[in-house]
């Protein structure tokens, strides 16, 4: 069995990503935090910008630092949470069904073989890149991961209809 498997019962569980869970859940924590204090100090700055002042340029200065600080953690949660939390990161295979298991906030997905359409690899640049199951309704995408083994493994145990 190759690394990365783990057997649930009798069902193969392929764990796609080499992250465990705390490397996942410290920096979305973290990151959220950092919106939070962002955006309350500039609401913060921003409430005490229509009180009249004699020095105009420094709160527009500091203000437009929250923006940017705003900004920038709000970017870094999206990227985050699309990154980690709406895609898959483990696959369970049965004889007729596989499993995806989701980080929190979304249940693991069951799909028949009979449901699914395509299964590939999207080759990225640096690592090897994230597995796609497709279905006639939607298409799940899993996390990036490192090593291509555990989903070229994983495509060979489905059947799917477009398979050659």
């Amino acid at each position: 069995m190759p690394s990365g498997w783990r057997v649930d019962g009798l069902n193969p569980i392929v764990v796609l990503d080499d992250f465990p869970t705390w490397s996942i859940w410290i920096p979305a924590i973290v990151l959220f935090l950092a919106f939070f204090f962002a955006s309350s100090m500039l609401l913060a700055a921003l409430r005490r910008q229509r009180t009249p002042q004699t020095d105009r340029r420094r709160p527009a200065r500091s203000s437009r630092l929250l923006w940017l600080f705003t900004i920038g953690s709000a970017v870094a949660l999206w990227f985050m949470t699309t990154s980690m939390f709406l895609r898959f990161h483990a696959v369970g295979l049965d004889r007729s069904q596989v499993e995806l298991f989701y980080l929190w906030p979304q249940p693991s997905v069951v799909l028949n073989f009979s449901d699914i359409v395509d299964v590939k690899v999207a080759r990225a640049g640096r690592n090897c890149g994230h597995l796609e199951i497709a279905t006639r309704q939607e298409r799940y995408l899993s996390v990036g991961f490192r090593k291509c083994d555990n989903a070229d493994a994983v495509i060979k145990q489905i059947p799917f209809r477009g398979a050659r």
